[in-house]
């Protein structure tokens, strides 16, 4: 059965862009550096360009898909925060290096700052992934009554895509800037395994009792 792939969809459609580009081009300056061939820093200033603005474009479809999302418990919640903190600190990161290197040769510092902003992607791919394969976050056709699913945002290529996609972007922000102030003020502390270095029983993914789900349709049991 064909389907149309969903706004919040998005975000993981796209994000492989800047998580090849940007190592692509870390690794462009340091053998640069290394070797003195200024042909690997010209390549490497063009690559970090498309790969900071392809950063953005996924972030800004990060932002919107967090709000498009069923995310009860606690665990779910927070580990998405985190992981869209963490991406919000690789792009800054990534504007920086791609800034200093529209007007400069690249450096040692440079390429290993722009390494280090690569690194930290990999723990947060890694929290994109467990908020999926492991929570169900975003997963369409989740039971009603699972904690993690979808609330169903419009289709990518609808006449309401384009508006929605800048209300939740913004309402994405509001909601990072604030849960980072809760848990700056401690009001709030992380849910345990939010960090996706342990587990918590209580928060993983709830399926109704007496029967087991496949992709959201009841199997009967033996």
């Amino acid at each position: 059965m064909k389907r149309e792939m969903l706004l919040h969809e998005l975000h993981p459609s796209v994000v492989h862009a800047p998580l090849a580009l940007l190592p692509t081009a870390a690794v462009a300056d340091l053998i640069s550096v290394v070797t003195g061939d200024g042909a690997w820093g010209k390549v490497a200033r063009r690559v970090w360009v498309a790969g900071t603005l392809s950063g953005l474009f996924a972030g800004v479809a990060g932002l919107a898909a967090s709000q498009e999302v069923r995310l009860d418990s606690p665990r779910a919640r927070d580990m998405t925060f985190l992981h869209g903190l963490g991406n919000a600190v690789i792009l800054l990161g990534a504007t920086g290096v791609t800034a200093f290197r529209l007007k400069r040769e690249p450096t040692l510092t440079s390429a290993v700052v722009g390494l280090a902003a690569c690194g930290l992607a990999l723990y947060t791919a890694t929290l994109g992934g467990k908020m999926v394969y492991e929570l169900g976050v975003g997963v369409n056709p989740m039971p009603d009554d699972a904690p993690q699913g979808t609330l169903k945002g419009p289709p990518v290529l609808s006449r309401a895509a384009p508006a929605a996609l800048v209300k939740d972007a913004l309402r994405g922000v509001k909601w990072l800037v604030t849960r980072a102030r809760e848990l700056v003020s401690g009001e709030r502390p992380l849910a345990p395994g939010a960090e996706g270095l342990r587990s918590s029983e209580d928060d993983t993914l709830q399926l109704p009792l007496g029967s087991a789900h496949v992709l959201g349709r009841p199997v009967p049991q033996a």
